[in-house]
């Protein structure tokens, strides 16, 4: 329920934003057009069109933010993570999504991908880093407070079988991940997901997720513009493994009981 809503209210923004560009195309076009004609112009359309359709998934998920707050379907609580633990969990989960973000940038350089649209919204991330880390932050956080704290919470109330829920969810995401980009990338993000789940089941709380993907764009807009060498799949390992591992020891105690 919580998927076909996410995806009906997406849907609609993007139809009525739509629309609202069709009517003002020519105004828009006529807007790019007068600093084509400038002498010292420097505005690319494709940044332009980048930076609206980033408006509009803005826009999609304020109105996801307040009907899944204001209808209850999820929260922003920090759920069964103990006051004296909160930083081990959000330290230990930061330095996993950093290892996870070292090992995007490892195997894939998106400057190099045959895919038109990646190599020109990495582009566009480049030139605006404090923009595109608030945007994506933002659409991140409401992802994760969509998937994790609405459809993972009501799959694990319904059936707290997280041993088979979660890897399923990974796979799943996975997939879909693979369809959209190359299938190298499903690594990262089925790994992403299910380290996400588990520790979404242990704590039921987003917040360390949604600090865990922040730490994750932060590195990618970092490293957006930068060569990486195959040797720092070891260090994206080490930070990986051990921040999962850890985060997860420390909500071991406190997790739900079948």
């Amino acid at each position: 329920m919580y998927l076909l809503l996410s995806l009906g209210i997406v849907l609609v923004v993007m139809f009525v934003c739509g629309a609202a560009l069709g009517f003002m195309g020519q105004f828009i076009e006529g807007f790019i057009d007068g600093f084509r004609n400038e002498p010292n112009a420097n505005l690319n359309p494709s940044d332009f069109y980048f930076a609206i359709g980033m408006g509009i998934l803005c826009i999609a998920c304020i109105i996801l933010q307040i009907v899944f707050l204001r209808m209850h379907f999820a929260s922003y609580t920090l759920g069964r993570i103990p006051k004296g633990k909160r930083r081990n969990v959000i330290t230990f989960t930061g330095m996993a999504m950093y290892g996870l973000a070292l090992l995007y940038c490892t195997i894939s350089d998106p400057f190099f991908s045959n895919d038109d649209s990646l190599r020109e919204s990495y582009a566009w991330m480049a030139k605006h880093p404090i923009l595109s880390l608030t945007g994506m932050s933002f659409i991140e956080a409401t992802g994760d407070l969509v998937i994790y704290g609405g459809i993972m919470r009501e799959l694990l109330e319904w059936k707290h079988r997280p041993q088979i829920i979660v890897p399923v969810f990974g796979l799943i995401i996975g997939l879909l991940s693979a369809c959209f980009s190359s299938p190298v990338l499903a690594i990262p993000t089925t790994m992403a997901v299910m380290f996400q789940g588990y520790l979404y089941d242990y704590s039921r709380s987003v917040v360390p997720i949604i600090f865990g993907d922040i730490c994750y764009w932060l590195m990618i807009v970092i490293l957006i513009d930068v060569t990486i060498p195959t040797w720092c799949f070891f260090i994206a390992a080490i930070l990986f493994v051990p921040g999962a591992v850890l985060a997860l020891q420390t909500m071991e105690p406190y997790k739900p009981i079948d």
